[in-house]
């Protein structure tokens, strides 16, 4: 284990190194056979259609129910044990269960299913641009073997992957040992309920949360995420408000002595200060896979009707991703003792800061059998056999929270690099975008699982490490 420094922090923490040696298991001629027969059943053209399919589907969160039952009722036209899990009227969980002789482990293999935006123009804003980008946008477009559309790649994606591989090892007739759980989780976006939605526990990982505690705990967890490689490591998710106060004034006017202009002032010079500070940030707390990040990415103030007044207050809401080792905590003081800083330097700036939202990071050792079995399906869909890998940079998902309840969780996510989402996603469609999911990628993301699965689930829980 290497030691790292947090920058500002008075503690020295643990993490789990960028690259590990890769622990060989070779299957056996059966399992072999196993593998290569469930991936036999898994074509291109039917990747293309489901996620077409589910791209069409509205699961906006909060709103899975209709996705979900349509997983379910997929499933069991294929003869496979499963259920949907309702949490409130329109939200709930889609989970199946191929289960092994009670001798090896339980597996769940999940992903979250909702959609970060509703696709809607009018209740979207201005996010993804005027007019709304089509690749934030219903119907779905195939163009290739390329599916454009509203989440087609995260989340619909992974959803894909998941529905395959467990249909191909149904069909396989794999003879577990241990048991598959497939869960298609609501409720995974990093964001809170918005102002007209009354639930306000919608969000924020609550699917996972909800399938462990309703009798779906695991031994081990596959997370996935669009690609096939592989991470250890989570980094935390930490929302900030941090809120500027004056005094309201009436007309922008200079000779005005009480400053009209104070509150924009002081909120332009804490964007600017906390920008700084997050390039500082990035480069002084890297560890292991983590790279940190911050962002100002939303600002309140103001009354667009009313620019002829000046507001009392501004609100700057601000993302900070912690270490997997650090505590949502630790990072609140390394905000406030910003804010602080920026205080001596101007007296007269009035804001404090709070914590409003936060999901935990964590980090499973690359030596665990979960890992290193991933590893090997990682290799197994690219022909790799080199005897290090260097594990994918750690992310924000709810794999953090899986890791916190001391689940060995491993991330499946990941694609070629210079291929993000799609080597045929169109120049209409630059920057970021979770739409272009390219059916060759949803094709070894299931392949990698296969392994996975066939590997873990093939073996007594004695083989996995497990004493019990």
């Amino acid at each position: 284990m290497a030691r790292r420094r947090q920058a500002n922090a008075t503690t020295t923490r643990l993490t789990a190194p960028s690259s590990v040696r890769v622990q060989r298991a070779p299957p056996s001629a059966r399992q072999r056979q196993w593998v290569e027969k469930a991936c036999s059943f898994l074509d291109v053209k039917k990747a293309v259609q489901l996620n077409t399919d589910l791209t069409n589907i509205y699961s906006y969160t909060g709103y899975e129910k209709e996705i979900c039952q349509f997983i379910v009722d997929y499933w069991q036209r294929l003869g496979i044990n499963s259920f949907y899990q309702p949490m409130d009227p329109t939200q709930g969980n889609a989970a199946a269960k191929l289960k092994g002789d009670g001798s090896g482990p339980t597996l769940l293999v999940v992903c979250p299913v909702d959609t970060h935006w509703t696709g809607d123009p009018g209740r979207d804003g201005l996010q993804w641009g005027d007019p709304m980008r089509r690749d934030n946008m219903r119907p779905a477009q195939v163009q290739g073997q390329t599916v454009i559309g509203l989440g087609s790649n995260n989340v619909k994606g992974m959803v894909t992957s998941i529905m395959l591989a467990l249909e191909a090892l149904h069909q396989a007739q794999v003879p577990l040992k241990g048991t598959l759980i497939g869960g298609i989780a609501a409720g995974g976006a990093p964001a809170i309920s918005p102002p007209e939605e009354p639930r306000k526990n919608i969000s924020l990982g609550v699917g996972v949360v909800y399938m462990i505690s309703h009798g779906l705990w695991p031994d081990f967890a596959l997370y996935h995420k669009p690609g096939w490689q592989v991470g250890w490591e989570d980094s935390s998710m930490n929302y900030f408000k941090i809120r500027v106060k004056g005094e309201p004034q009436y007309m922008a006017n200079e000779s005005n002595p009480r400053r009209p202009y104070r509150v924009m002032t002081d909120t332009s010079r804490i964007v600017l200060h906390m920008d700084k500070w997050a390039a500082d940030y990035r480069e002084n707390n890297k560890g292991g896979t983590f790279t940190p990040s911050a962002a100002i990415n939303s600002i309140r103030v103001g009354r667009p009707d009313k620019p002829n007044w000046s507001p009392a207050i501004s609100e700057i809401f601000m993302d900070i991703r912690g270490a997997p080792w650090s505590s949502p905590v630790e990072t609140l003081c390394l905000l406030e003792r910003e804010l602080v800083k920026l205080k001596r330097e101007y007296p007269s700036l009035n804001a404090e800061v709070e914590m409003f939202a936060s999901s935990p990071g964590g980090h499973t050792d690359p030596n665990n059998w979960i890992i290193q079995s991933a590893i090997r399906g990682a290799q197994y869909v690219d022909g790799d056999v080199r005897d290090t890998y260097v594990g994918r940079a750690a992310g924000q998902t709810e794999a953090g929270i899986l890791r916190s309840l001391g689940i060995p969780t491993a991330k499946i996510s990941g694609t070629p690099t210079g291929d993000a989402v799609s080597p045929e996603l169109p120049e209409d469609i630059r920057g970021f975008t979770m739409s272009g999911a390219y059916g060759p990628y949803m094709i070894n993301a299931a392949k990698s699982l296969i392994y996975t699965i066939v590997d873990t689930l093939t073996r007594t829980r004695e083989e996995v490490g497990l004493g019990y």
